[in-house]
């Protein structure tokens, strides 16, 4: 075995993930799918399967390992299992690459893969002396080094590799998971916040990130990082460049004649899909305007969706991220017209309208009330999400995101997932301490009122028949994603060994927590076959 990847991505400090349990990102299988171009005879292995997978992490001549800066505990756990390997981090982790080096990896790739780490492998097969490679960092006898090099790839470099098909066989439950298939790299968010931050600078007020030609867009004459102030895309991965179609359709395609039944078209924004086309060569780095490119999205939309499993029910196409500010009658519509009957995912964050515009949001709070009553009118499902903590926050905040809530709620939305803010390396509010929990804070209304909602939305699927997909057996109770989206189930009755890796119909019982279901099997789905 030449190299092998490993998933650490969402772990934390475990080497197992405590939440988006079902998600199978589209990175590791894209560096899989470098490796592999390049003639690697090389394997990706989850987190969680690091213990099992020991001896071939062993037999591994090079060991690379992606993560986020929330994942550097697991990050380091996982070296225990190799020595003497050349050694390898990246993912968003990226920014903490001093910590990496420190911690016992040789190098770190900077940023996007496709530039530096093709000659990284080249470095290391030819001489092991990788120290000139651009966008990478390494230890010397002074200290950590980060090589300079280009702020982000560009095409035709860009779209040039294959993220690997066959790779999601590795991850347990794969059947039922969301398979993520990036089409939009980068945001066009470039606004910055405008709260005082951490180390005292404030915005100027120059108006450069907001009304300024688009490729001066990304300088700020004190340097805060583009983006929302919580957000680490715009500032690691650029403005937002479109994924060719086909390359696009060709994967979405394979996945779904594995056996796969959820792809999700990942994206910062969904809606980003082909804006920035109509901008070339200029950047898209305006949230705002041009509105979307309908011709995009449709061909889009309309190809990866002409899929006899799509077409039969059998599978799904979902998105996720989507811009309020952007959402209108003809987009609602576009949306519903091939994704009826699946999650939207919309951003409040605050329902403040001052606060949402401080924290550098592209939106306003009516916008996204407007967007969810939209969407929800077009056949999607709206899910919303707020974060508690951030700076700036205060009673009349909380207070108003309350009014917001209700008001999405009543618009619609069909879940509420409340964040706790986690200052990020790379991102304007970074320097803020972690806050409390929301129980303890002056947020503890805001929780109540979610939880109060959500449990709502809950017992409506008390009596209901759901469609679900088995992925693991627990006792005699078969653990069951709902279809195309919803809580997990937990299902009572019939064989576990027969109900995991099929599709079939529950009845829904009780509520065990919020999203978590029980219910019970009316009748058994049709195997899909997990070899």
């Amino acid at each position: 075995m030449d190299a092998v990847i490993l998933d650490c991505l969402a772990t934390g400090n475990r080497l197992r993930r405590v939440s988006t349990l079902d998600a199978i990102g589209a990175g590791p299988r894209l560096v899989l799918g470098i490796l592999k171009s390049m003639g690697y005879d090389t394997a990706l292995i989850p987190c969680n399967e690091v213990k099992k997978k020991a001896s071939l992490i062993r037999r591994a001549t090079y060991v690379l390992v992606s993560g986020m800066s929330t994942d550097l505990g697991s990050m380091e756990r996982v070296r225990k299992f190799w020595v003497g390997k050349s050694s390898v981090a990246g993912g968003p982790s990226f920014v903490d690459y001093d910590h990496l080096l420190r911690m016992g990896y040789d190098y770190v790739v900077i940023g996007e893969a496709e530039l530096p780490l093709p000659l990284l492998m080249e470095r290391l097969d030819e001489d092991g002396n990788a120290s000139s490679v651009p966008n990478v960092a390494w230890l010397s006898e002074e200290g950590p080094v980060r090589n300079p090099g280009p702020p982000y790839v560009t095409e035709p470099h860009l779209w040039r590799f294959t993220p690997d098909t066959e790779a999601v066989r590795s991850y347990p439950g794969w059947w039922g998971a969301r398979v993520y298939v990036e089409v939009v790299r980068g945001c066009s968010n470039f606004y910055r916040p405008t709260l005082r931050l951490a180390d005292g600078r404030r915005c100027v007020f120059c108006d450069i990130c907001r009304t300024g030609p688009l490729g001066k867009r990304g300088f700020c004459p004190i340097n805060i990082p583009p983006g929302c102030g919580y957000c680490s895309v715009p500032a690691l991965f650029g403005p937002a460049r479109s994924r060719p179609l086909r390359a696009i359709v060709d994967e979405v395609h394979e996945l779904l004649n594995m056996g796969v039944r959820r792809v999700v078209l990942s994206a910062p924004d969904i809606l980003d899909y082909g804006r920035d086309w109509l901008v070339k060569p200029e950047p898209l780095t305006d949230p705002r305007n041009p509105p979307p490119n309908l011709d995009a999205l449709e061909a889009l939309l309309s190809s990866v969706t002409d899929h006899p499993r799509v077409r039969d029910g059998e599978a799904y196409v979902l998105v996720e991220n989507i811009k309020p500010n952007l959402v209108n009658e003809e987009v609602a519509k576009l949306l519903g017209k091939y994704l009826r009957g699946t999650p939207a995912h919309i951003g409040l964050e605050t329902g403040d309208e001052e606060h949402h515009r401080a924290l550098g949001r592209p939106s306003t709070v009516s916008e996204v009330i407007r967007a969810v009553k939209l969407l929800k009118e077009a056949g999607l499902i709206p899910y919303v999400y707020i974060i508690h903590g951030l700076p700036g926050e205060n009673e009349r905040t909380v207070r108003n995101t309350i009014n917001a809530v209700e008001q999405v709620r009543r618009a619609g939305a069909e879940h509420i997932t409340l964040y706790r803010f986690t200052p990020l390396k790379g991102t304007a509010f970074e320097g803020f301490p972690r806050p409390p929990p929301a129980v303890k804070s002056v947020a503890r209304p805001l929780y109540e009122t979610v939880r109060r909602l959500n449990k709502e939305a809950n017992a409506g699927y008390v009596g209901k028949v759901v469609k679900v997909v088995g992925v693991s057996k627990l006792g005699n109770v078969t653990v069951s994603y709902m279809l195309p989206h919803g809580p997990v189930v937990r299902v009572k009755g019939g064989r576990p060994e027969e109900l995991v890796g099929s599709a079939f119909f529950v009845r829904v019982t009780g509520v065990i927590k919020e999203r978590v279901l029980e219910g019970v099997p009316i009748n058994r789905g049709r195997d899909i076959g997990m070899s």
